[in-house]
């Protein structure tokens, strides 16, 4: 297989490389209509053909997943290696890439300041969570519908046990290190900032974000000022 192909960020790499019968023909291909109904109206300008343009509205509507892509758009291999090579090439035409460039502007773009507040709020909540919101008064672990759908993000597993079940929570240390880069871009263990004033810091730039985006729209989440911070 290609070694760019292989080693392409853009390529899903979590496809088993299994052989695909020699008959195989895609069922999974869209029709032109279908994949317009995918993309922006501002796409249609690009010089792509049917297939390529399919690839490009799967793969902006699909989390990404190229080999998927691919085969949504019709192009039949035997091999997933295949499938991969196609997606790494087709992923290199200035045309898909500037398609791509154009799907994130136009449809995620005016979400981006709520999708990273959203995902402050996820970082704090497993690095100071509290073990008694997860239990009843005789320390048993509360069902999960009687967990407040807030802090359901620091479940990370639940195991049987002879007790009953118990949930697997996050490591706060380890927690308060992903917050503390989320927000400042650094590693804790690079700077001279101790734990405790690190949990501090960022409790103070939570309440700030929260502050000032109170009651306002996703599109129009503000942004934090450096004063804030």
């Amino acid at each position: 297989m290609n070694k760019k192909a292989k080693n392409s960020p853009l390529v899903n790499k979590n496809e088993i490389l299994l052989e695909v019968p020699s008959e195989y023909i895609s069922s999974k291909e869209l029709t032109i209509t279908e994949a317009r109904k995918l993309l922006p109206e501002n796409l249609k300008h690009l010089e792509l053909n049917p297939r390529e343009y399919k690839f490009l509205a799967v793969y902006c509507s699909n989390n990404f997943d190229a080999v998927e892509a691919v085969e949504k758009a019709g192009y039949v291999e035997r091999t997933h290696a295949k499938y991969r090579a196609i997606a790494y090439s087709l992923l290199q035409r200035k045309e898909i890439v500037e398609g791509i460039r154009i799907f994130i502007d136009t449809v995620i773009q005016p979400y981006k300041d709520r999708l990273e507040l959203e995902l402050l709020n996820i970082y704090y909540r497993r690095a100071t969570y509290d073990i008694a919101t997860f239990v009843d008064k005789n320390n048993n672990f509360l069902p999960i519908k009687e967990i407040d759908k807030e802090w359901r993000c620091c479940i990370d597993g639940i195991k049987n046990t002879k007790y009953g079940f118990e949930y697997t929570l996050p490591n706060r240390d380890l927690a308060l290190q992903a917050l503390y880069k989320f927000v400042t871009g650094q590693d804790m263990n690079t700077s001279t900032i101790l734990p405790e004033e690190a949990q501090k810091k960022m409790k103070i730039i939570f309440n700030n974000v929260l502050k000032i985006n109170a009651n306002i729209k996703p599109k129009n989440i503000k942004k934090m000022k450096k004063s804030q911070e």
